[in-house]
């Protein structure tokens, strides 16, 4: 996978997960408490559904990439389950996590997977949200507060920046090493080490009688990729169907996959 490829995917994936499961944040106690409460709202539902857009541009000058997303969540007994689409210029990716594995077709490719951890250490800690990633967020968040209260929802927002994805590369490198997981090193340098710069905002609308997340919008930038230069991306999602007997069961085929390697 070249760099740009890599680059793409890791962007497309760091959204869709981010949008499934964000928790955490500091600043502001009201707001701290409101997203507290939300994120165990999210985790007391059987499962809900999402979909938005996405616009993402690599480079200066290049034309944005606008793609569009679907996903269903099950929060099963085992742990959370995903199926998900992303729609670019009439290609469509599907994917999904089982398990602990992650589950990609794309056009031409057929089905491939990793690891759930080497996917985790891709989304550079914004998505899948456990209880040390929330712990990470609280303590690296900044500027968290309580933006409006308004028609029955209230709207928070906070920011992350490069302090934050140093300490994620830091705590998944070692979940890597502990797990025993294997990644290719030269890639996982490459990442860590030539990301120069990255700022995420993020902005997230609660239901007030029932405290779930009804819409989020998150817009972030990584600067350094090599090739590349600066990543910008926005994605603007909505949540809905929470408790509507969401079941997420793996295909025959994709339980075939092969291992999807990353070029060192």
């Amino acid at each position: 996978m070249n760099t740009k490829k890599t680059a793409l995917f890791l962007a497309v994936l760091m959204l869709i997960s981010l949008a499934a499961g964000c928790k955490g944040g500091s600043g502001g106690p009201d707001a701290v408490a409101r997203l507290t409460e939300a994120a165990e709202a999210m985790g007391g539902t059987g499962g809900y559904r999402m979909k938005g857009d996405i616009e993402m541009s690599m480079g200066a000058g290049s034309t944005p990439i606008a793609m569009q997303l679907r996903a269903e969540v099950q929060n099963a007994p085992e742990g959370m389950r995903q199926h998900m689409f992303v729609n670019m210029g009439g290609f469509e990716a599907e994917a999904y996590i089982v398990g602990d594995a992650y589950y990609q077709k794309s056009p031409g490719q057929g089905w491939q997977k990793m690891s759930l951890g080497m996917y985790k250490a891709q989304n550079m800690n914004t998505g899948l949200v456990d209880a040390d990633q929330v712990e990470l967020m609280a303590k690296m968040a900044v500027d968290s507060r309580v933006l409006e209260e308004k028609d029955g929802r209230t709207g928070i927002a906070f920011h992350l920046d490069k302090e934050y994805f140093d300490a994620s590369m830091r705590m998944y490198r070692q979940y890597m090493e502990e797990s025993g997981e294997g990644m290719p090193q030269g890639w996982l340098d490459m990442i860590e080490g030539s990301v120069t710069d990255f700022n995420a905002d993020i902005k997230v609308w609660i239901h007030a009688s029932s405290r779930l997340i009804e819409r989020m919008e998150i817009d972030y930038s990584m600067g350094g990729i090599p090739q590349v230069g600066e990543m910008r991306s926005s994605m603007r999602v909505d949540l809905y169907d929470y408790d509507q007997d969401i079941v997420v069961e793996l295909p025959p085929d994709a339980a075939m996959a092969e291992e999807m390697k990353l070029a060192p």
